[in-house]
Formats: C-alpha cells, structure tokens, sequence
C-alpha cells in the first residue's frame, strides 16, 4: 500500500498544475483508518485529476485552474480566455493512412494507438508536450515562454532528438512490423512499412481552449502551427523526407546539432511573411531491423513504479548533463546506422547544386543535382525535387529569381 501511495503521489506531482490540484486537495482529507468512504473519495479525485489531465493536457492546465479556484460555485466556465505562448512546434503525419483505416477498418484504432505510444513517449522523454490527436495527425509542442537561451537551445535540439528517436524507434518496433506482412496492405501498397512524416517549426501561439459549452479542445492556435503543419503535410512529400525543419528551429539549435541539418530550399509557406529555409534531416530507415523479441517481464505495480523514477531520472539528467546533447545524437548506434549512406561526397556535390540553384546558375545547377541524385544509389528526394522545379521552367532560372519561391507540389511533378 505504502508503494501504490508513493506512485500515485509521483504521478501527480509530475502532471503540473492540473493533477497538483487534485494531489493537494486528496491530502486535505484526515488520514483516518476508518471509514473506507475517505480512502475511495481520496482514490476517485485521484482518477478523476489523471482523466482530465490526459484529456487536456498541458495547454488546458489554465482552464482546469481558473475553474478549480471558483470553488463558491458548481458551474464549468470553459471559455477562458487564452494566452500567448513562445513555442517549438512539431506536427508529424501517419503515411497511407487512408489505405490503412480501409484495410484494417475498426482496428485501425489500435493501429493508431500503437503508433500513438512510441510518439507521445519519445516526446515526453524530451520534455515536449502532446497535444492533440487528428486521426493520423499529431501535435506536439515544446514552450520556450520564460525560458533563458541556453534552455531554449536545448529543447530545439531535444525536439530534433525526439523526431530522431520516433523514426527510430517505429521502423524498428516488432508490434508495428507485423504490419508488413499484412496481405491486405501488400495489395495497395508494395513493400508495405509504418513510415511517418514530421515538420517542425517556431513561433508564438495562442493556447486555450476551442469549441462551446457542449464540448472543447484545449490547443493553440495561430499561423506558426499552420505552418508546422504544412512543412509536415505539403513539405515533406514534395521534398520525399522524413523530417522537415524550419530555419527558426535550426536557428535556436545548438551549431553542432544544426550542421547536422541539410538546407533544400527557399520557400514561402501559406501563413509564413517572409520566405523560409528548409532543412532536412537526412535518415535512412531501410538501415534499421526490428528489434529482437524481449524476456517478458511480469509487471506489476511496484516495478511499474520503479520503471517511472528511472524515466523521470533520465528526463532531469538532460538538464543537467555536462556533455551537449549533441554528444548523445552522433553517439546513438540506430543514427549512425540511418546516416551512414550519406557521404561528405554527397553533401559537397549537393550543397554545390543548391548554391548555383540559388543564384540561378540553372544550367549548372542540373548537373550537378542529376549527380547528387545518384550518389546515393537511391534517390535522393530533394536533388529530385529542385530538378522537377527547374524543369518545370525549362531549366531558365527568371529574370527576378532571387533564390526564393512559392511551395507548389504542381511545380514539383
């Protein structure tokens, strides 16, 4: 009992604001033996400050607060007003998803929950915040409000990490390699894998909650998150990569971590004012396996609660670790093993392209993207996307070209 007290209290304690209501409030009633009704009220808070901390998470912390301290009346006022936040804003995609709600019909809830756990545990890891669920979208967001510089670089790479560590973690997942096999997937789409797509961003964002009385969602809202979304949505496809970043993010980055980061293009994004770098973090999935099957552990709720202080000791380390997390990045086995294929070769004669491309020396430009496209010995997505641009306009950069354009998948086919 001592052990479930325990874990309950350190579950709370680590939620913010939402649950520490309902942890302080449990506490207030006298620990007394008997009766049992104290003890199940105490439980019942308990549960009932986990269920609206899962629903609402982070961003709805204010609006479970401002109704917890009208405590004279019963009534839910949900139409707080919301705040202006700094954020890093991530936004990742299942590829295929139709195909897959299709074929696996209702269980496309566990597919999605399956998926769901290893991207909002990899964020969590990294001190980012889930937001919110859309089908086969996820939202994820890292505040920087309030947060001195050095921290503020350190959750821009934290949240690169995260990407790295989903990626990773999804094509290497025994649960989610079943799905390969899966004869009814293999029909639409050949050599069928779980791959995601993840677009990242920075900019300030309204959060509170959105929708009526009858029902709401606690999120943020503003240009910056469109933006996120369409670096995801549009970005990624067109530039045939996993993970997109903006400038602003690789800016805030660590310079070890950012020159990790490919830049590919110039752009103007639906909602952004001015034009947008775009880096790409260059991964190959193909080089991963599946993890080997583990000795099942018997859980229970005292090595359950064991598992959750490791966790939570971790987390704190990366604040205090001496070593930049960069050293953590380049020394991880499944990184290494994704970025093998990418020589200093490959990069030179690319980033040679990219700068003719940009000072619209085209002519140069497609030689030198046609071999970097090849140096892989695969194709290399964003060689092939400046080609079909060029191409589109006969290989003739215009006469006001300044190295900066409108994303348009037309004008990328």
């Amino acid at each position: 009992e001592e052990i479930e007290a325990a874990k309950r209290r350190e579950e709370l304690a680590a939620m913010g604001p939402v649950r520490k209501f309902f942890h302080n409030a449990s506490h207030n009633f006298k620990k007394v033996k008997e009766p049992m009704e104290t003890v199940i009220l105490e439980k019942t808070i308990i549960k009932l400050g986990g269920l609206l901390a899962l629903g609402f998470g982070e961003a709805g912390a204010e609006i479970i607060g401002a109704n917890m301290r009208g405590g004279a009346s019963a009534g839910v006022n949900a139409m707080v007003p919301g705040s202006k936040v700094d954020a890093i804003i991530g936004f990742c995609n299942i590829r295929s998803f139709g195909d897959a709600t299709e074929v696996l019909k209702e269980k496309v809830m566990v597919f999605v929950n399956q998926i769901g756990e290893i991207v909002h545990g990899c964020v969590d890891d990294y001190h980012g915040a889930p937001n919110k669920n859309i089908g086969d979208c996820f939202l994820l967001v890292w505040r920087i409000s309030g947060v001195d510089p050095e921290r503020q670089t350190k959750l821009a790479d934290m949240a690169i990490m995260s990407f790295v560590r989903i990626v990773a973690e999804i094509n290497k997942s025994r649960v989610l390699a079943v799905y390969r096999d899966h004869p009814g997937l293999l029909q639409r789409i050949r050599n069928y894998r779980v791959q995601m797509g993840f677009g990242l961003h920075c900019g300030w964002a309204i959060e509170g909650a959105i929708g009526s009385e009858f029902k709401i969602d606690a999120s943020y809202l503003s240009p910056n998150v469109n933006i996120a979304s369409s670096l995801e949505r549009a970005a990624t496809g067109i530039y045939r990569v996993s993970v997109l970043v903006s400038d602003v993010v690789v800016g805030l980055c660590g310079v070890d971590l950012a020159s990790q980061l490919r830049l590919v293009d110039r752009v103007v994004l639906p909602g952004s004012k001015r034009p947008l770098e775009l880096f790409v973090l260059d991964l190959d999935t193909s080089a991963l396996e599946v993890d080997e099957p583990m000795r099942a552990i018997p859980w229970n709720t005292k090595k359950r609660y064991e598992a959750r202080q490791i966790l939570e000791a971790d987390k704190r380390r990366m604040w205090t670790r001496e070593q930049p997390l960069f050293r953590a990045f380049e020394s991880m086995p499944d990184v290494r093993a994704m970025r093998r294929r990418f020589t200093n070769e490959f990069f030179q004669v690319f980033i040679m392209g990219y700068r003719n491309y940009a000072e619209g020396e085209w002519l140069v430009a497609r030689a030198l993207l046609e071999k970097s496209t090849r140096a892989l010995g695969l194709q290399d997505g964003p060689s092939t996307a400046l080609l079909c641009f060029m191409e589109a306009q006969g290989f003739q950069a215009p006469h006001d070209w300044q190295g900066v354009h409108e994303l348009s998948s037309d004008s990328h086919h």
